[in-house]
């Protein structure tokens, strides 16, 4: 055997190893960032003893993400991304003659996590405990208002506002 084929032998084996490494650090810069991700669309249920939030991600159209080959979710490889990479604010404010009256909540939402609703469309939820929340005295409905803020490392900050969202279980 000839040295020059024994180099192009170990040539061989070395290249296709050198591509799937290049392609992996490709993959892995590129984490952390969701495609298409350009705003939330927040949702909430009053709930016996807390407020249940549910984040929906949308694209530049105001359509919901949906979980494909586009979208870093859980659960599809290197390209996924975690709860811990989102920075999360929620701001809730009572109501006295339709209008925001003093802010009874600021803070983080609590028990962030990913979920699924309706088959493919991906969301986050999270909810706010009851006993986390101020009471209001000057307050004349039930209702407030909720404004959350998500960002991620590379994306963001994302707003929604939600007003007349049920926070209290009645009126003073």
């Amino acid at each position: 055997m000839s040295v020059d084929f024994l180099k192009n032998k170990t040539v061989g084996k070395i290249l296709p190893w050198l591509a799937w490494s290049c392609l992996i650090a490709i993959l892995g810069c590129e984490t952390g960032i969701i495609d298409n991700f350009a705003g939330i669309k927040v949702e909430t249920t009053y709930r016996f003893d807390r407020i249940d939030f549910d984040i929906f991600l949308l694209n530049e159209n105001g359509n919901e993400l949906i979980r494909t080959g586009s979208i870093l979710t859980p659960g599809t490889g290197p390209r996924s991304l975690s709860e811990s990479k989102f920075t999360h604010h929620v701001e809730i404010y009572s109501m006295r003659n339709g209008t925001r009256n003093k802010k009874v909540y600021d803070g983080r939402l609590i028990d962030f996590r990913w979920g699924a609703v309706g088959g493919n469309r991906r969301v986050l939820f999270a909810e706010i405990p009851h006993r986390l929340i101020e009471e209001d005295e000057e307050r004349d409905t039930r209702m407030g208002v909720i404004t959350v803020t998500l960002q991620t490392d590379k994306q963001g900050p994302f707003k929604d506002t939600l007003e007349n969202a049920s926070i209290y279980s009645s009126a003073p």
